[in-house]
């Protein structure tokens, strides 16, 4: 039988497996660094692809946050709305919308890239 404390210490091991990994790869590009990580979790750590493809982003997205002072307010943030608080704590919205704006122009620049071209998923931005 699995418990919640189970659970949860299975959630952070994979959550710093993924980012020792990212951390192993932190001067190769956000593309190569998240296929390393994804690949890694899945033939090493036998997770799903979903799952190590989620636990690759959200660890990627923590190391990058390290020393930041703007964060995304989830609290603030819905499924329709994500909103950034900015150093001074200030709200910017993004909607649906915006972020498909967003996106739409990186591919427009050729920076949204794939990391697994067969799959065609997760979608990253290069800059």
């Amino acid at each position: 039988m699995t418990s919640v404390t189970a659970l949860h210490r299975s959630h952070l091991d994979a959550h710093n497996l993924a980012a020792a990994r990212l951390f192993r790869d932190r001067w190769e590009n956000r593309v190569t660094a998240l296929g390393n990580c994804i690949e890694h979790l899945v033939v090493d750590h036998e997770m799903t692809e979903e799952a190590a493809e989620l636990t690759a982003i959200q660890a990627y997205a923590d190391l990058e946050a390290t020393n930041q002072l703007a964060r995304v307010d989830i609290d603030a943030s819905t499924s329709h709305v994500v909103v950034l608080r900015t150093e001074g704590g200030r709200p910017v919205m993004f909607t649906v919308t915006d972020l498909m704006r967003i996106l739409a122009q990186a591919r427009e620049e050729e920076r949204a890239v794939v990391v697994d071209r067969d799959r065609r998923r997760p979608v990253v931005l290069e800059y």
